[in-house]
Parts: C-alpha cells; structure tokens; sequence
C-alpha cells in the first residue's frame, strides 16, 4: 500500500512542530555541544584592514588571524561553524571561514575575520575572546588569547579633483 500521499499531508505540520522539537529537545537529553579550541599562539595576530566605500573612502575594521584545532563532544551531531569574530565586535564579511566537525573529529582551521567596531589600541597587541556561531545560531566563546599586533599600512585616500579658481 503506497503512503506517499499521507507523508505529503503531514509535511505542513512537521515544519510548525519541528522547532518545538529542537527546543523541547534540550531537556530530554540533546544539549548544546561543549566547543574546544585549541590554538597556536605563533599564529595570532591582529590588524586593522580597510574597505573601500561608494565614496572612494575605506572604512577600517578589526582584522584577527587565528590558527586553532577544534573538536566538540557531541557523539552524534556534526557541528557546523559558519561564523567566528572577535568579542564585543559584529563580523563585516560573514562566511570567510566556515567548517565543520564531525564527532570525534579534530579540524585544523585558519579563522579570518573583518570586524566592528575595532577595540583594540593599533600598534598594541589585543588579548580577548573569538566567538563562534554553530548552524543552530548557538554562540561559543574562546578562552582569553594574546594576539600580536601585525602592521598593515593604510590605502592611499581618494585623490580629490582640483578645485576651479
């Protein structure tokens, strides 16, 4: 006996029941993953990258470099990394390091991230904490690290047109 029918008749209801699920889903037992990450202090470092905006002007941001191994303890479930920025900050250009982790995985991973606002000193090395936001939107924070400062000349400015005397 063919029951497709009755699986298409019940796909309106799995979507609205499917995000209680998830949430329900903490207290029986499926809880947020610990993240560990473990990172190589020679490849930290920090700087101020710029972009260019509509006006010919560059906007400069918070750019960190971070070299890590990351595992997670969640036997069952792969976790999807799709976003890392420094904390206190919002990530400029979403996406530049995604990755994921299999159970019982460790990854080497490069993070790159162009942030706002930028709150480090320039020319100072930064010690703080990365965040990193899973495929469900769940955030994890790093442990403190020491980031050293890398100098980065600045783009030339705009070159303005001569004024009529």
């Amino acid at each position: 006996m063919n029951l497709a029918w009755l699986e298409n008749l019940t796909k309106p209801f799995a979507s609205l029941l499917n995000p209680v699920a998830e949430r329900t889903g903490r207290w029986l037992g499926n809880r947020k993953p610990r993240l560990y990450v473990h990172p190589s202090p020679a490849m930290m470092s920090w700087s101020v990258g710029y972009q260019r905006q509509p006006d010919g002007h560059h906007l400069e941001m918070m750019q960190v470099h971070l070299h890590a191994d990351f595992n997670h303890d969640d036997d069952k479930q792969t976790l999807l990394i799709m976003d890392a920025f420094p904390e206190g900050t919002e990530n400029r250009i979403p996406g530049l390091s995604r990755f994921a982790i299999r159970p019982h995985e460790v990854v080497n991973q490069q993070i790159v991230s162009f942030a706002l606002p930028v709150i480090a000193e320039k020319g100072v090395g930064w010690t703080g904490r990365m965040v990193f936001v899973d495929q469900f939107q769940r955030r994890y924070k790093s442990r403190k690290g020491a980031y050293r400062w890398v100098s980065v000349p600045p783009p030339p400015e705009p070159k303005k047109a001569p004024e009529p005397q």
